[in-house]
This record gives structure tokens, sequence and C-alpha cells, in this order.
């Protein structure tokens, strides 16, 4: 069976055997990287995973060679692959497959990008980090009411667990919306709409603070309470509100577009690496 491979420029050159494809690779001629394809087929693949199916061994002294973005050596994966994507810089090097289009290894992936902001996010990755965090948080909340109802059994235990709820809200707020950032990436939208999002939530805050520090406590009727430094610190607070929300509409929506193909100008894509 003969094979094509694309040039650094993306352009099929053969046909050729597999076993001279792979001659050229162990000769130091191509890269273990390569993408080839069948003649008449248009799936292209690492040479490194063909030729593993095929059961032949490629002997490439420095495993499979220098990533193309920052240089450093790759290593080839026990099944004759290549990694999803370079260990020291991220770059892509093949479609999602296998255990990476699953819902547990792509919360995982988020939680260990724990705190980057910088890079890309699948949908996947997003919405397996939002469901399966979700569910973390309903079980303590479930756990914690059957606890209350049960509190003359359980004594302090109650309390060790509203603790570890509220450790685990908070472990959660950073790689929310780092990965909420890398999906807008992604997508090819700007990571600064969570900032703004974030912004105004400070503001809500900030407006609801002013407005209970202004209020005349001491009035008789509800409505001589408020000030017009609380009426002010009140409209803030809503103004806010109002972007807070509309930027989290934003923010879904984007979360619902499938990812760029190719590079875009926030690093290579993790689904469509070949555009």
């Amino acid at each position: 069976m003969n094979y094509y491979y694309l040039t650094p420029d993306k352009k099929p050159n053969g046909p050729m055997p597999l076993e001279e494809l792979c001659a050229k690779a162990e000769g130091g001629q191509l890269a273990v990287s390569v993408l080839v394809a069948k003649e008449g087929d248009a799936s292209w693949r690492p040479l490194a995973a063909v030729a593993a199916e095929q059961g032949m061994a490629l002997n490439v002294a420095g495993g499979a060679g220098a990533c193309p973005t920052c240089g450093q050596e790759l290593s080839i994966l026990p099944d004759g692959s290549l990694p999803l994507s370079c260990p020291h810089c991220g770059r892509a090097f093949r479609p999602i497959e296998g255990k990476e289009n699953n819902l547990w290894y792509n919360f995982t992936l988020a939680l260990r990008q724990y705190a980057k902001f910088t890079g890309r996010a699948t949908r996947m990755e997003y919405w397996s980090f939002i469901l399966f965090s979700n569910i973390v948080v309903f079980l303590a909340n479930v756990l914690l009411h059957v606890m209350e109802a049960m509190n003359s059994e359980w004594g302090m235990a109650e309390g060790i667990v509203s603790l570890v709820l509220m450790l685990l809200l908070f472990v959660l707020v950073i790689p929310s919306y780092a990965v909420m950032t890398r999906r807008l990436h992604d997508a090819g939208w700007s990571g600064k709409w969570v900032l703004a999002m974030l912004l105004c939530m400070l503001a809500v805050m900030g407006g609801l603070a002013g407005m209970l520090c202004s209020l005349d406590y001491d009035a008789v009727e509800f409505e001589e309470a408020f000030s017009q430094a609380a009426i002010s610190w009140a409209i803030v607070a809503g103004v806010a509100y109002v972007a807070m929300a509309l930027i989290g509409l934003l923010s879904f929506v984007v979360s619902l577009f499938d990812s760029q193909r190719g590079a875009n100008q926030y690093g290579p894509s993790r689904k469509y690496p070949m555009g």
C-alpha cells in the first residue's frame, strides 16, 4: 500500500510505500510526526501511529524528533503514536481521539491547568469541568443537608462538611474562570470578557456596600431611609448587575461555539491541529 505525506507547507508528496517512509524517518529525512495518508484516503495521521498499526518499529534516535514550535525533543507514546500536544509549549499534533474524548479526562485536564489563563480549551474540556464541578458541589450540599436533618447524631461533623464545602467552592473558583477564558480563546474571542464580568461583579458588591453604608437607619419610614447617595449606589449596583448578566450570557453563547480550526492568536487548536 502506497502513502502520501504532508510537506511543511501542507502539500501532499508521494505516493511511496510505507517502508520507504519509515526508512526516511529513520534516516532523519522525515519526522515521525509527519502526517501520512493512504493513497485514495483523506485521513491524515502521524507516521509513528500508522507504522505501529502495521507492526513496523521505528528506530529513531531521540524519540519522535523535535517540536517544530519550541524545538524541544518529543517522545513516542507506548502505542507508537505522538502525544496529543507538546509537553513543553502545548502545540497540538493530532486531533482529539480515544480517551482524550471522554468527560472525565477533560475534567482532569482542566484541573491540571488550574490557573492557566493562556491557550485554548475545547467545548468538551469546558463543559466537562462545569458538569463534574457542579456534581461535586451538589453531592457535598446533599451530604450537608442530610447531616443537618440528623444533627443530634452527627455532632460537629456537620461543621466539618460545611468547611469542606466552602473550601471546595473557593478551590474551584480559579480553574472555572481559567477554563472559561481558554474556551473564549478557542472560539476566537478575547478572554478580557471574563475580566470584564469579574469587574462588574466587584462593582455590584461595591454598589451594594455603598448603599448599605448610606442608608439612614434612624428613619421612621422606609422611603426616608434612602438618601440620595444610597439611591446612587443602588443604581451603580443595578447597572453593573445588568452588564454582568449580559456578559455572562455572551460567554455562555460563545462557549457553545466549535473550536476555530488551526492556530489562532491564542495558540494551536487542540481539536483541529491541522486546520
